[in-house]
């Protein structure tokens, strides 16, 4: 009997595949090749009364090199415990691993096999005692060419007794999705280098909203995305997702707003419109006693290799959000003149794919000969883009700078 366990071990047929909650191994997502289970828990797969679904989060095609968030809904009126398995194919090649994984919670963890990605449960995502359904998340960033074609996106998930034994009670599911790339069109990628929404008992009450105009007599579709400060999707309060499509019809004009609910997050925002599409984005911050205030800022280039900054440090103090919008690693170079053009400072701001950075300029070590001066700062990428927004505050009293992009 021990013999015959430990081969079953070795074979990869022991409970702990769905029965262990620390998570199913590689190789059991149910793509073409692979197992499901199934062997384990005996029965077959998708002969119970739930259902497994894999859906992106707010959008319904892929962009290249563009991070969304993938959900995996797991139901079962009789389950107590939560598993799975995910993995991503090219529909053309499913040996052909299609873009990549990040984690961005505690109920997942991603595992790798043969060079193929698969995520899978932990601990925390076995949900134990849950009734009904769980739903998991996980960021995926697709191939960088639409040539990539289709995507297929195969998942298996043990909806379980809770009992702890791989038995059948445990109800097996598989599914595969396909999720082909966007058509591309004709038109622009903008960004806002600042999203601000919820509250600090520092800096009261924020709130931040984009607003869309369209300039053309036919309607338009624009999609805007939300990202954290190191570029993976954010989900935030409003639209309980990470993308809004916004119908624009002739000359109309649309809004997405995300509202003062939480702790203070800040990110920034992309915006994917046809030519003609227009727009600014609003900061509103709020605090006890005082009228709300509003900061405008219009929409930034994604392409841009600088900007320029006019500040004023004699009564002021000057803020920047720096964006790298681009798919690379940037290298951005900071330059400070005062009214007679003379450098005054200089330091280079390296920046992750997507990330973006704010901070106080004359903060920076290199920069404090900035105050009590006027001037500009200039803002350069060695190579790919930068995107740049000013604030200038008085005590919390703030304004936003235009940035003059080159």
């Amino acid at each position: 009997m021990r013999r015959l366990a430990v081969m079953l071990l070795l074979l990869g047929f022991a409970p702990s595949m769905w029965a262990n909650s620390s998570g199913a191994p590689a190789q059991v997502s149910g793509a073409p090749g692979e197992g499901n289970c199934s062997a384990c828990h005996g029965g077959t797969p998708n002969s119970g009364p739930g259902s497994l679904q894999v859906r992106f989060d707010g959008v319904m095609n892929w962009t290249p090199g563009q991070p969304v968030k993938v959900k995996v809904t797991l139901s079962d009126p009789n389950a107590t415990r939560w598993g799975f398995e995910l993995t991503a194919r090219a529909a053309s090649n499913p040996n052909l691993t299609a873009g990549s994984f990040r984690i961005i919670d505690n109920t997942n963890q991603l595992r790798t096999a043969e060079g193929k990605q698969y995520v899978t449960h932990t601990l925390t995502g076995t949900r134990a005692g849950t009734t009904g359904s769980s739903t998991w998340e996980v960021e995926w960033t697709p191939p960088s060419d639409v040539g990539f074609g289709d995507v297929v996106f195969y998942a298996a998930g043990n909806a379980a007794n809770g009992n702890g034994q791989a038995d059948l009670g445990d109800r097996i599911y598989t599914t595969a999705w396909t999720a082909s790339p966007g058509t591309p069109v004709s038109g622009l990628t903008k960004v806002l280098p600042q999203l601000a929404f919820g509250s600090s008992s520092d800096l009261g009450n924020w709130a931040t909203a984009v607003y869309l105009h369209n300039t053309t007599a036919a309607p338009v579709q624009a999609t805007v995305r939300f990202f954290a400060t190191d570029g993976s999707a954010l989900t935030v309060p409003g639209i309980n997702g990470s993308s809004a499509a916004v119908n624009l019809g002739p000359h109309g004009t649309g809004v997405v707003e995300v509202p003062n609910v939480g702790p203070l997050t800040q990110g920034w925002v992309q915006i994917e419109s046809p030519e003609g599409v227009i727009g600014y984005g609003i900061f509103r911050q709020a605090l006890q006693g005082v009228n709300p205030q509003e900061g405008v800022v219009p929409l930034s280039s994604s392409n841009s290799a600088g900007s320029f900054i006019v500040f004023d440090e004699t009564d002021f103090t000057t803020a920047v959000a720096v964006l790298n919008p681009g798919a690379s690693p940037v290298t951005v170079t900071v330059v400070a003149r005062d009214d007679t053009g003379a450098e005054i400072g200089r330091f280079t701001l390296p920046l992750n794919p997507r990330q973006r950075d704010a901070f106080v300029v004359r903060d920076r070590p290199a920069m404090t000969a900035m105050r009590g001066k006027r001037g500009v700062l200039e803002f350069s990428a060695s190579s790919g883009a930068v995107s740049v927004l000013g604030l200038r505050f008085n005590g919390l009293a703030f304004t936003s700078i235009l940035p003059v992009e080159r």
